[in-house]
């Protein structure tokens, strides 16, 4: 059996790719954790995963009963880091978890998956031999297919004499990908260096479609041209965006960005990738400011993108200081998560708005005739989804990226 250590939406699709190769799988957490899970307090949705668990029941089970870890092959400390306000982690749930598990260090394979600072494996009272660190690159709405079908495995250990136990190594190898082994150090280091790219690449995108903007140049064409480089490729991050968001990527920069302190290190290119996001994520506000600020805000999606229930760090949330209106097509779920959020029908919205903010490419919004509604003097298009729809007109002022 593989137990994880910790119920949350990092354990839960990590399970799923579990039990699709055949494993036992259960996780472990206190009652208030599951508790709030069953009660649709806390909930996590991924394409799949609902199936897979459903599928594979027999084998899996989430308790409150720590006793489980004594039938443990393997143990996957797999528990989302919580971040504040600032993006700055809060390590206090694993810590108690980890205190939990203390007993067991010298007989069981402890692999930890949660997104912890560079130092922090090391420092954790185990058995080096029987302890391990792995880069989780899970993405909000894909997850349970970047479980199952990694493009590589990046595993930590205490030194490269180490091997991995043989128990670890079969099940690693179910997922037929290289695997790169490291020291603790260097995992955790390509973890936050993973993000540091990515997010190069969303500010950079932003910057440069933002200076085409000043030549009168169309971003799309120059973008079909950098895709074609292949070393910039087709999977990179060219399309202009509202800055970061879904707390990932701006947790591993802000905990970059304090190492760098410590480190003595004078230059901070992850601050700054952090302010130009957040320049970035205000170009809305920028707009109802100037021109409606007293008027109705139409919000059309609210989670951070579409396939999520998360809205951490999403742009809408800045909206939220206006006299607004949202609809989402998950509202029914988002309800239970953010009570003291109303949100309404889409035809309450489209009627009663006179900016509409859409923050989601679903087909839904891209079929409504928003000319019909006289009230709308304003639609912010942030990824011109409604492009090529000619929706400027002396009532309306179509605004994009």
């Amino acid at each position: 059996m593989i137990l994880y250590l910790g119920l949350s939406h990092l354990s839960l699709c990590y399970s799923a790719a579990a039990l699709k190769k055949g494993y036992q799988v259960t996780i472990v957490d206190f009652k208030k954790n599951i508790d709030d899970y069953k009660d649709g307090k806390f909930k996590v949705h991924e394409p799949q995963l609902n199936n897979i668990l459903k599928k594979y029941k027999k084998n899996f089970l989430i308790s409150e009963d720590f006793n489980y870890l004594n039938n443990a092959k393997i143990i996957f400390l797999a528990k989302d880091l919580k971040t504040n306000k600032k993006n700055k982690i809060e390590i206090e749930e694993i810590i108690k978890l980890l205190c939990k598990i203390s007993s067991l260090k010298l007989k069981k394979i402890l692999v930890i998956k949660s997104q912890v600072p560079v130092g922090f494996t090391r420092r954790v009272n185990w058995k080096k031999t029987l302890k391990f660190h792995y880069v989780e690159t899970l993405v909000f709405g894909s997850a349970i297919k970047r479980a199952i079908n990694p493009e590589r495995i990046i595993i930590g250990k205490d030194n490269n004499k180490i091997k991995l136990p043989r128990i670890l190594n079969v099940y690693l190898k179910k997922f037929n990908c290289p695997i790169l082994e490291m020291n603790y150090s260097e995992s955790e280091l390509t973890k936050g260096f993973i993000n540091t790219f990515l997010a190069a690449q969303v500010i950079t995108t932003n910057y440069l479609n933002e200076f085409s903007k000043k030549y009168t140049a169309d971003w799309e064409k120059i973008k079909n041209a950098l895709i074609l480089d292949k070393r910039i490729g087709k999977f990179a991050y060219l399309n202009p965006g509202l800055g970061l968001s879904g707390g990932n990527i701006e947790r591993d920069l802000k905990t970059i960005s304090d190492e760098r302190i410590n480190l003595n290190l004078n230059n901070s290119l992850t601050k700054i990738f952090l302010q130009y996001s957040d320049h970035y994520k205000k170009w809305p506000v920028h707009f109802i400011n100037k021109n409606f600020k007293n008027k109705k805000i139409g919000i059309l999606g609210f989670t951070y993108k579409e396939n999520t229930l998360s809205s951490k760090n999403a742009p809408s949330r800045l909206l939220l200081n206006y006299n607004y209106l949202i609809h989402d097509h998950q509202s029914a779920e988002l309800d239970r998560m953010n009570g003291n959020i109303k949100f309404q029908t889409l035809n309450h919205v489209l009627k009663r708005s006179d900016v509409i903010c859409i923050f989601h490419n679903l087909s839904l919004y891209r079929k409504i005739n928003y000319k019909k509604y006289s009230n709308i003097k304003m639609i912010l298009d942030p990824f011109a989804i409604l492009k090529g729809k000619n929706l400027n007109s002396k009532k309306i002022k179509y605004i994009t990226l």
